[in-house]
């Protein structure tokens, strides 16, 4: 290869000519534009030849086939009660058990956002659990306001709440 300035023979690899110090531009190879298959009838979900063969002659982009979605969401059976449970879990918070009840509410609430997307299946799978939840939490409040009861019943029979209100 020849200085383009000078003339002068380079040395392979040089960035400099070493007679007239001019800069050695290096020859790039051209780029080659990769074939394209050409669709000859349109399948449903992909572009058609025409939409991007500006980008073909460019040789750097090609848009990717995009997913078709029905228009409305797959409803499967019946829409489930989520307010009735969101409710419920909101008084056993402030009456009963306060843990089973912030438990019960998140996923009564979860509930209701999978049945206003449509997912009923799933909507139903979380307000099962809200309702297991829900119970529990009735069933320890109720457990405990026995054992209260009972508690306070044999202390009065002892004669000790007496003595503890009395004086």
């Amino acid at each position: 290869m020849n200085c383009k300035n000078c003339g002068a023979e380079l040395h392979e690899g040089a960035l400099f000519c070493g007679n007239c110090g001019m800069k050695v531009e290096q020859e790039q190879p051209a780029y080659q534009v990769p074939e394209q298959p050409v669709y000859e009838e349109p399948v449903q979900g992909e572009y058609h030849q025409e939409s991007y063969s500006e980008y073909q002659e460019q040789g750097s982009y090609v848009p990717p086939v995009m997913p078709e979605y029905p228009a409305e969401p797959v409803v499967s059976g019946e829409r489930p009660n989520t307010v009735l449970w969101i409710v419920l879990a909101a008084v056993e918070i402030f009456t009963c058990c306060q843990l089973t009840g912030i438990i019960s509410l998140i996923f009564a609430i979860l509930g209701h956002v999978a049945a206003d997307k449509g997912d009923f299946a799933e909507a139903e799978r979380k307000i099962k659990t809200a309702k297991i939840w829900f119970w529990v939490g009735l069933g320890l409040g109720i457990l405990f306001v026995v054992l209260y009861a009972l508690i306070f019943a044999l202390g009065i029979a002892a004669g000790i709440t007496e003595e503890i209100l009395y004086y």
